[in-house]
Protein backbone atom coordinates (compact mmCIF):
# COMPACT_ATOMS: atom_id res chain seq x y z
CA UNK A 1 0.00 0.00 0.00
CA UNK A 2 2.71 2.46 0.90
CA UNK A 3 4.58 1.62 -2.29
CA UNK A 4 1.50 2.50 -4.33
CA UNK A 5 0.88 5.74 -2.44
CA UNK A 6 4.54 6.71 -2.71
CA UNK A 7 4.59 6.03 -6.44
CA UNK A 8 1.35 7.95 -7.04
CA UNK A 9 2.66 10.86 -4.95
CA UNK A 10 5.89 11.05 -6.92
CA UNK A 11 4.13 10.75 -10.30
CA UNK A 12 1.70 13.50 -9.24
CA UNK A 13 4.60 15.75 -8.20
CA UNK A 14 6.34 15.09 -11.49
CA UNK A 15 3.28 15.98 -13.57
CA UNK A 16 2.42 19.03 -11.45
CA UNK A 17 5.88 20.56 -11.47
CA UNK A 18 6.39 19.79 -15.14
CA UNK A 19 3.14 21.58 -16.07
CA UNK A 20 3.77 24.43 -13.62
CA UNK A 21 7.27 25.25 -14.82
CA UNK A 22 6.46 24.57 -18.47
CA UNK A 23 3.65 27.14 -18.29
CA UNK A 24 5.93 29.68 -16.61
CA UNK A 25 8.67 29.14 -19.19
CA UNK A 26 6.25 29.41 -22.11
CA UNK A 27 4.52 32.52 -20.82
CA UNK A 28 7.41 34.49 -19.33
CA UNK A 29 10.50 33.72 -21.43
CA UNK A 30 10.45 35.42 -24.83
CA UNK A 31 13.76 34.19 -26.24
CA UNK A 32 13.24 30.88 -28.03
CA UNK A 33 16.80 29.64 -27.42
CA UNK A 34 16.53 30.48 -23.73
CA UNK A 35 13.12 28.76 -23.59
CA UNK A 36 14.59 25.58 -25.11
CA UNK A 37 17.53 25.63 -22.69
CA UNK A 38 15.23 26.08 -19.71
CA UNK A 39 12.93 23.29 -20.90
CA UNK A 40 15.91 20.92 -21.23
CA UNK A 41 17.15 22.01 -17.80
CA UNK A 42 13.69 21.38 -16.35
CA UNK A 43 13.63 17.89 -17.84
CA UNK A 44 17.01 17.12 -16.27
CA UNK A 45 15.88 18.38 -12.87
CA UNK A 46 12.58 16.47 -12.93
CA UNK A 47 14.29 13.12 -13.60
CA UNK A 48 14.48 12.72 -9.81
CA UNK A 49 10.83 11.68 -9.59
CA UNK A 50 10.81 8.91 -12.24
CA UNK A 51 14.02 7.52 -10.76
CA UNK A 52 12.37 7.47 -7.34
CA UNK A 53 9.40 5.56 -8.73
CA UNK A 54 11.74 3.05 -10.36
CA UNK A 55 13.61 2.61 -7.06
CA UNK A 56 10.32 2.02 -5.20
CA UNK A 57 9.18 -0.55 -7.77
CA UNK A 58 12.52 -2.37 -7.59
CA UNK A 59 12.37 -2.39 -3.76
CA UNK A 60 8.83 -3.74 -3.90
CA UNK A 61 9.79 -6.49 -6.33
CA UNK A 62 12.79 -7.48 -4.20
CA UNK A 63 10.78 -7.59 -0.98
CA UNK A 64 7.95 -9.49 -2.68
CA UNK A 65 10.49 -12.04 -3.92
CA UNK A 66 12.09 -12.34 -0.48
CA UNK A 67 8.69 -12.83 1.17
CA UNK A 68 7.84 -15.69 -1.19
CA UNK A 69 11.26 -17.35 -1.27
CA UNK A 70 12.07 -17.09 2.42
CA UNK A 71 8.90 -16.52 4.46
CA UNK A 72 10.83 -17.09 7.70
CA UNK A 73 12.58 -13.74 7.37
CA UNK A 74 10.80 -11.26 9.59
CA UNK A 75 9.98 -7.60 9.02
CA UNK A 76 10.50 -7.58 5.24
CA UNK A 77 7.34 -5.54 4.70
CA UNK A 78 8.30 -3.10 7.45
CA UNK A 79 11.76 -2.66 5.96
CA UNK A 80 10.24 -2.07 2.51
CA UNK A 81 7.82 0.53 3.90
CA UNK A 82 10.61 2.37 5.64
CA UNK A 83 12.73 2.22 2.47
CA UNK A 84 9.78 3.60 0.44
CA UNK A 85 9.36 6.53 2.79
CA UNK A 86 13.08 7.23 2.86
CA UNK A 87 13.17 7.12 -0.96
CA UNK A 88 10.32 9.63 -1.16
CA UNK A 89 12.01 11.93 1.35
CA UNK A 90 15.34 11.75 -0.47
CA UNK A 91 13.65 12.53 -3.80
CA UNK A 92 11.78 15.44 -2.23
CA UNK A 93 14.97 16.91 -0.77
CA UNK A 94 16.88 16.44 -4.02
CA UNK A 95 14.08 18.05 -5.98
CA UNK A 96 13.91 20.97 -3.53
CA UNK A 97 17.63 21.60 -4.03
CA UNK A 98 17.15 21.34 -7.81
CA UNK A 99 14.09 23.60 -7.58
CA UNK A 100 16.13 26.37 -5.96
CA UNK A 101 18.62 26.19 -8.84
CA UNK A 102 15.80 26.07 -11.38
CA UNK A 103 14.08 29.09 -9.82
CA UNK A 104 17.32 31.10 -9.97
CA UNK A 105 17.87 30.31 -13.65
CA UNK A 106 14.23 31.00 -14.44
CA UNK A 107 14.29 34.35 -12.65
CA UNK A 108 17.46 35.31 -14.51
CA UNK A 109 15.91 34.31 -17.85
CA UNK A 110 12.69 36.21 -17.14
CA UNK A 111 14.65 39.29 -16.12
CA UNK A 112 16.78 39.06 -19.27
CA UNK A 113 13.76 38.63 -21.52
CA UNK A 114 11.86 41.52 -19.93
CA UNK A 115 14.61 44.06 -20.58
CA UNK A 116 14.56 45.40 -24.13
CA UNK A 117 17.58 44.59 -26.23
CA UNK A 118 19.59 47.55 -27.47
CA UNK A 119 19.32 48.30 -31.15
CA UNK A 120 22.03 49.54 -33.46
CA UNK A 121 19.90 52.30 -34.94
CA UNK A 122 21.40 55.75 -35.18
CA UNK A 123 18.92 58.53 -34.60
Amino acid sequence: MISSVSSVFMITCYVYFKQYYKNIIDSQVKNIEQRKLLTDFLTKKLITFPLGVIIIVVLYMCSFTIIHLAPAIENVKLIRRIADLVTVMICAVLFYLDKVDLDKKLAKAIKASSTPEPTDEVV
